[in-house]
């Protein structure tokens, strides 16, 4: 599968820990919208509203941010009072490990193969100018996840399914694309161009105030 894009190693772009498994926080990392290391809670709900183009409930996303690191009070508090550890999110509460899409491992890097395995559930959507681009829509996606869940058998817990509900469906909110029918589906190149290179779609980019890394 090909994607034209700019390679992660792109001079401009940002590390990214290997400890932040998330490719929509690994894009704003090395966007440079998002610090890797401690980021406060105001400023994680306010890039994702702004890089989401939606309303969304801001309340919701900062109790995300607060347990992300931990459940216990300390690791609660401590995120409260100084912000949240995007680096430190591998193996946490809501890392679903091997539940997921299995698209980065644990040393931050991308997996061909599952995106493979992605694809294998998208078809073609047709665009409103004309022709087609592989795609998943909800339905399609809700099934890679039911999928996700199945293979996992042996080391999944019951709420990885339903945190998965909060990933792949939202990123469809965010990034998704309306077909020529009206369908709104994730484009597999962009998904591939978001895992593999940290990049995020160009109208995402615009709603975020554009290209921050290195300038």
């Amino acid at each position: 599968m090909s994607a034209q894009a700019t390679l992660a190693d792109a001079p401009n772009q940002l590390d990214v820990s290997p400890g932040n498994p998330c490719p929509f926080l690994r894009a704003l990392v090395a966007g440079g919208w998002l610090n890797d290391e401690v980021e406060p809670l105001g400023k994680v709900r306010d890039t994702i509203v702004r890089a989401s183009g939606r309303p969304l409930p801001g309340a919701v996303i900062v109790a995300i941010a607060v347990i992300a690191n931990g459940l216990t009070p300390a690791p609660m508090l401590r995120n409260a009072r100084k912000g949240l550890r995007l680096s430190a999110l591998r193996g946490g509460p809501l890392d679903k490990r091997s539940s997921g899409s299995r698209l980065i491992d644990a040393n931050g890097q991308f997996q061909a193969p599952e995106l493979d395995r992605l694809a294998s559930f998208a078809s073609p959507k047709p665009l409103p100018l004309g022709g087609h681009e592989l795609g998943l829509n909800l339905p399609q996606i809700t099934a890679m996840m039911d999928a996700n869940f199945a293979r996992a058998r042996s080391t999944r817990r019951r709420v990885d399914r339903a945190m998965m509900n909060a990933e792949w469906p939202v990123l469809l909110k965010f990034m998704g694309k309306d077909a020529a029918d009206g369908t709104r589906y994730l484009c597999v190149e962009e998904v591939q161009v978001l895992v593999r290179d940290r990049r995020l779609p160009g109208r995402v980019v615009e709603r975020l105030g554009g290209e921050r890394a290195g300038g």
